[in-house]
């Protein structure tokens, strides 16, 4: 990451949950003040099998991991897949709408 950072990088896009070295706290401490952040909502497990409840929690995670300071873009890992079911779309949309401000 240094020295994708040395080259210019500012944006890391997409975290994936999933991924190994993605957690979200740990690169936001190591590079937070170098990067911008987008994704960390997983279309692998979280939405497909989730609960609404499991997806308000994983977006509240991820803004508390990433948002504090700035440089964070609320987003999924990728594409939303067709596998996804409607509530949970909807609790997505809900959840970025309830913790996606920097004041909260």
């Amino acid at each position: 990451m240094p020295h994708l950072i040395e080259r210019g990088l500012d944006v890391l896009q997409s975290l994936q949950p999933e991924a190994a070295g993605m957690e979200a706290a740990e690169l936001k401490r190591r590079f937070g003040r170098d990067l911008a952040f987008q994704g960390g909502i997983s279309i692998q497990q979280t939405l497909p099998f989730g609960s609404p409840a499991d997806i308000r929690r994983a977006v509240r995670d991820t803004f508390r991991a990433l948002a504090p300071g700035g440089g964070y873009i609320a987003c999924t890992s990728h594409n939303i897949q067709a596998d996804v079911p409607l509530e949970n779309v909807d609790a997505l949309l809900e959840a970025y709408r309830q913790f996606g401000r920097y004041d909260v």
